[in-house]
């Protein structure tokens, strides 16, 4: 059958456990870039709370009339001097390596003192275009002293940092007349916003006269509702200059094991873009991790899984700790054909010095830096025929590592190890005809009833996976040539795991779909 691929292989992550391997084995979660947290000076620690006395803020003022919300907590969760601090954050930024990411339109960060959380912030930041003029910065209500519904904004002109004093944009004196947002003054004398903005000004260059602004939002309690109307809002103001970040820490004060599970199940349902899922999540902010992944699916923007870590990794404290993760949300993945092509090229090298000389190829450096987009991390199928007849076909659905090491990998895993096949020989390299399938990543298909899967998936558009009782199988988007009738589809795919033929039927059947790029020689 074309492009049906055989065994995705797994293996565990490097500094971080296989994470998304709930629901029954669909995912390994991509090994968390390395990172490397700087040893400071400490500030911070969890729990990590404001102190009780910060100044109050004044009630709503005059649009024109400056007031200046002060930094709380200079000093304590980053470098209270203004140029220790670009310092600081200028090494964390050096020392997160960038993917090459393009288009990057919101990230999720997490906002602990920059010795526990400031690497993995980092890593989303990186990916930043600094050409951004308006941030909308989002977190959840941490004050026990405010307790209200909706999105609060501050009745303040400008955020103070060190050295620098962020203003507000001037598009908050508009949403403040809309009955949705609120203000509550308590929400916001905490710190998960103004720990997220020395980042954004070391991005901007740090100009002595910020020349760019935010839209700073606490949220209360907030049902689905409310959430899409909050969407709607954001979506409404969604432009090349605009970014959105949402400030959010998983899970809190776990036994470090049962923390990493937990945050699997969190990070999982980010990726997927399940928003049932996130309504379990353990995490002091869901119903900003709903506005989010909500606001990227109607914007059609990609999730990148970058790294997590928990404050234990720096502490050594694991009996509780507090869970982080940086992801990023871009424009779809782009290849063009020219660099498709260079891709079927790697892919031929490698596997002819795998089956030549039983050596791995080595690719340099110059010719990464001429393609970046290979650098980002993708899944990946390598599918060889020989005749016109499948050879071999091995990947993975979710990306784990950057697009030139997947290739690679995959290209000797489907020469030498499909199990459905001897390993090639060198004599067969003549006539082979090689393709390769770059994934987006998979989201879960959510309907009331089975009978509608054949209505929402897309012929040779959708790849698809099934999950049944502990057993998964994924057919790419090629297999569509072959099985046209979505319902012939999904039989072979229950069939292909070992199922009975109607077992995606069963209201215990998962399916997820991804996107494909495909090129062949």
């Amino acid at each position: 059958m074309n492009a049906e691929p055989g065994p995705a292989r797994t293996e565990e992550g490097i500094g971080w456990p296989k994470l998304l391997l709930t629901l029954g084995a669909l995912v390994a979660l991509s090994a968390a870039l390395s990172v490397v947290l700087w040893w400071g000076k400490g500030w911070g620690e969890p729990p990590l709370e404001e102190p009780a006395a910060a100044p109050a803020e004044v009630p709503p003022a005059p649009a024109r009339e400056r007031k200046v919300r002060p930094a709380t907590v200079a000093g304590r969760f980053y470098p209270g001097d203004p140029v220790e601090l670009r310092q600081e954050v200028a090494r964390l930024l050096a020392a997160a390596p960038p993917t090459g990411l393009r288009g990057v339109r919101a990230i999720l960060v997490p906002h602990a003192g920059y010795v526990y959380s400031g690497a993995v912030a980092a890593a989303s930041f990186r990916e930043v275009d600094p050409g951004f003029r308006r941030v909308f910065v989002l977190a959840s209500n941490h004050s026990g002293a405010a307790d209200y519904s909706g999105p609060s904004l501050p009745a303040v002109t400008h955020y103070a940092i060190p050295g620098a004093e962020i203003p507000l944009a001037e598009v908050v004196d508009e949403l403040r007349g809309q009955d949705l947002f609120e203000h509550e003054p308590e929400a916001h004398r905490m710190h998960m916003i103004e720990v997220e903005l020395p980042f954004l000004h070391q991005l901007r260059g740090w100009p002595e006269e910020p020349d760019w602004a935010i839209v700073p939002m606490i949220l209360g309690r907030m049902g689905a509702e409310a959430v899409d109307r909050l969407v709607d809002v954001l979506d409404a103001h969604a432009d090349d200059e605009t970014l959105f970040v949402f400030s959010v820490d998983l899970s809190h004060f776990h036994p470090d094991e049962r923390a990493r599970r937990l945050d699997a199940g969190t990070v999982h349902a980010i990726m997927t873009q399940d928003r049932e899922a996130l309504d379990r999540a353990v995490t002091d902010g869901n119903h900003v991790l709903q506005t989010m992944v909500a606001l990227a699916r109607r914007r059609g923007w990609e999730p990148t899984f970058l790294a997590a870590r928990n404050s234990g990794d720096v502490s050594g404290d694991l009996d509780r700790v507090v869970g982080y993760a940086a992801i990023v949300f871009s424009e779809p993945f782009r290849l063009s054909e020219q660099e498709g092509q260079e891709l079927i090229g790697l892919a031929r090298r490698t596997i002819e010095e795998r089956v030549r000389h039983g050596r791995d190829l080595e690719v340099e450096e110059d010719w990464l830096d001429r393609h970046p987009a290979f650098r980002i991390p993708r899944g990946v199928f390598v599918t060889i025929k020989r005749d016109g007849k499948l050879r071999g076909c091995i990947g993975e659905t979710v990306a784990r590592r950057p697009l030139a090491e997947a290739v690679r990998r995959f290209a000797v895993e489907a020469a030498i190890h499909d199990p459905r096949f001897p390993p090639l020989e060198e004599g067969e390299l003549a006539g082979l005809d090689l393709s390769v399938s770059v994934l987006g990543h998979p989201e879960v298909v959510k309907v009331d009833r089975p009978e509608q899967y054949l209505e929402v998936l897309r012929p040779m558009k959708d790849g698809v996976i099934l999950l049944y009782e502990g057993r998964q199988s994924t057919f790419l988007p090629q297999v569509w040539a072959d099985l046209r009738d979505p319902e012939a589809f999904l039989t072979r795919l229950s069939l292909k795991q070992g199922s009975p033929p109607d077992a995606w039927k069963d209201p215990a059947a998962v399916l997820y779909r991804y996107p494909a790029l495909v090129f062949g020689e």
